[in-house]
C-alpha cells in the first residue's frame, strides 16, 4: 500500500521537464533561476543573461533552445531547487497532505510564488510529529537555571555568556547600563547642535558614538570573559547540555539514533517513546 518514487530515474525526469523550462522564466531573489542543470561542474543553478542563460559557478552558456534539446534528450540533467520542488511534486503527484519536517515547511512559504506562477495547487502542509529526549541529568541544569530548551538553539555560546553576565555584581552592571544610556544622550545632543553649526560633522560625531558604545562592549565582554575562566563548572554544563540537545548544532534527530539511546536506557525506551508519540497526537 505504499508508493515509493525516485525522482532521478529518466521517466519522472521527463515528466518533469515542461514544469522545469517553464520554470526557466522566473527570477527569485538571488537573481537566479529555481532550475539546475547538470554542467562541467556538476548541478549547477541557471541565471538569465539576455536570451540565454549561464551557470553559476562553471559560467557555462546555454541558449533556451540548448535547455529544450536537453530537456527533450536528456531530461536527467535538468532538476529543480529546494523551492522548485515541492512546485513540482504537487504538479506530478497531488496529494490530500504534505507531511514535512520543520525545515521542508520552512520552504513552503518562500515557494508560494511559484506556485502561482507555474498555476499549480499547493499541497496542505502538515508538521510531522517531531519531539527531543531530555534526560534527566539535562532536565535538572534546565531547572536550575530557569532555562527552555529552545534558548539552546541560538548560537554556540550564547546561552552561557547570558548567564554568567548574570553573575557581574550589581554596581557593575548598574554603572555599565549607566554609562550607555548617558553615552547616547549626551552624543545624541551634540549631534543635534552640530548640525545647526556644520551639517557635514554630523557623520564624524556619529562614529565618535559607535566608538564609544564599541569601547563599553568591549568593556562588558571582556568582564564576562574574565567570569568565564572562573565559572568553569557552569561553562561545562551548559556546553555538555546543548550538546545533549542540539548535537553537533542540529536537531537531535539528524544526529543521534534510537540505538545510541537504547544502548543507554534499554529496550523499553521504545516504548516511552511510543506512550509519548500517542500522547502528543491524541488531540489531532
Amino acid at each position: 500500500g505504499l508508493a515509493v518514487t525516485k525522482p532521478y530515474v529518466e521517466p519522472v525526469k521527463r515528466e518533469m521537464a515542461p514544469l522545469l523550462l517553464r520554470g526557466l522564466e522566473l527570477t527569485l531573489e538571488d537573481g537566479l533561476t529555481p532550475v539546475l542543470v547538470e554542467a562541467s561542474l556538476g548541478r549547477d543553478r541557471l541565471r538569465r543573461d539576455g536570451t540565454g542563460f549561464v551557470t553559476r559557478r562553471s559560467a557555462e552558456r546555454f541558449s533556451a533552445a540548448d535547455l529544450r534539446q536537453i530537456a527533450d534528450s536528456a531530461p536527467e540533467r535538468l532538476s529543480p531547487n529546494v523551492l522548485l520542488r515541492p512546485v513540482v511534486e504537487a504538479a506530478l503527484w497531488p496529494t490530500v497532505a504534505y507531511v514535512a519536517g520543520p525545515g521542508e515547511l520552512g520552504y513552503l512559504p518562500d515557494a508560494a510564488p511559484l506556485y502561482r506562477a507555474l498555476d499549480v495547487t499547493p499541497q496542505t502542509p502538515v508538521p510531522r510529529w517531531s519531539g527531543m529526549l531530555v534526560e534527566g541529568r539535562v532536565d535538572r541544569v534546565l531547572e536550575k537555571h530557569g532555562l527552555k530548551l529552545e534558548d539552546f538553539a541560538g548560537p554556540p555560546g550564547e546561552v552561557e555568556r547570558r548567564l554568567v553576565r548574570d553573575q557581574l555584581p550589581e554596581d557593575v552592571t548598574e554603572a555599565l547600563e549607566g554609562l550607555q544610556r548617558d553615552l547616547r544622550t549626551s552624543y545624541g545632543r551634540l549631534s543635534g547642535g552640530v548640525t545647526q553649526v556644520d551639517p557635514t560633522l554630523e557623520r564624524t560625531v556619529e562614529s565618535a558614538r559607535n566608538a564609544a558604545l564599541a569601547g563599553m562592549k568591549e568593556i562588558e565582554k571582556k568582564l564576562v570573559s574574565a567570569l568565564k575562566r572562573t565559572s568553569d563548572s557552569l561553562v561545562s554544563q551548559l556546553s555538555r547540555t546543548r550538546a545533549a540537545l542540539y548535537p553537533e548544532g542540529e536537531p537531535q534527530e539528524r544526529v543521534l539514533t534510537y540505538p545510541s539511546m537504547a544502548i543507554r536506557y534499554g529496550p523499553a525506551l521504545l516504548d516511552a517513546l511510543m506512550d509519548e508519540v500517542a500522547r502528543g497526537t491524541a488531540g489531532s
